[in-house]
């Protein structure tokens, strides 16, 4: 093999390489759901707090994304004394275009009980954009759900047109969630 034949080789192998660690990336970000994933201080949170101790409930969301692929949520957790649910959701910018809204568009998040057909209206506390996703950490009031609740993510995309992910199924229970050390020095318990 020539001069010529090596340096040709070299430069396939480094594309193909280039190639293969810019797939690699790629997945890492889809899979990301790290960001706000955790629960977030609030004063509705340091209120119920404020007697020692108060109960967390999560579960596991088990869908990935919507059921249309717009958006995905993930961190679900809800405290029954202040009736406050938090969670998180990241969507991809290319949302903007297949839904004609312009680019930084601030999409309406809901919180729904698809039993008793009861819907809340979620606000953003947090907001991040990463690549090509933008992440909203959403705060939920007033909500009262037992084991029997089917709790969804609703995303409005424009008038008469969301995207819904289910983040507790009917037939799931809470489960009890345990907040970090982190979490209770920041809302002012030692434990």
């Amino acid at each position: 093999m020539g001069k010529t034949g090596k340096i040709v080789k070299t430069a396939a192998l480094a594309f193909l390489f280039i190639v293969i660690a810019l797939f690699v990336l790629r997945c890492c970000l889809a899979a990301d759901k790290s960001r706000f994933s955790g629960l977030t201080p609030t004063d509705a949170l340091r209120s119920a707090w404020a007697d020692g101790e108060s109960e967390i409930l999560s579960c596991r969301v088990e869908a990935e994304l919507a059921a249309d692929g717009y958006f995905s949520a993930y961190g679900f957790y809800y405290n029954p004394e202040s009736g406050e649910v938090q969670f998180a959701v990241r969507w991809n910018r290319s949302v903007y275009r297949y839904t004609d809204m312009p680019e930084g568009h601030e999409f309406v998040f809901l919180l729904r009980d698809e039993v008793t057909g009861t819907e809340w209206p979620a606000t953003a506390i947090e907001a991040d954009s990463m690549s090509v996703y933008s992440y909203r950490k959403l705060v939920v009031e007033g909500v009262r759900a037992d084991d029997g609740s089917q709790l969804t993510a609703v995303m409005v995309l424009r008038d008469g047109f969301e995207s819904t992910q289910v983040l507790k199924h009917a037939e799931q229970v809470f489960v009890p969630y345990k907040p970090k050390k982190g979490f209770l020095e920041e809302i002012g318990q030692k434990k």
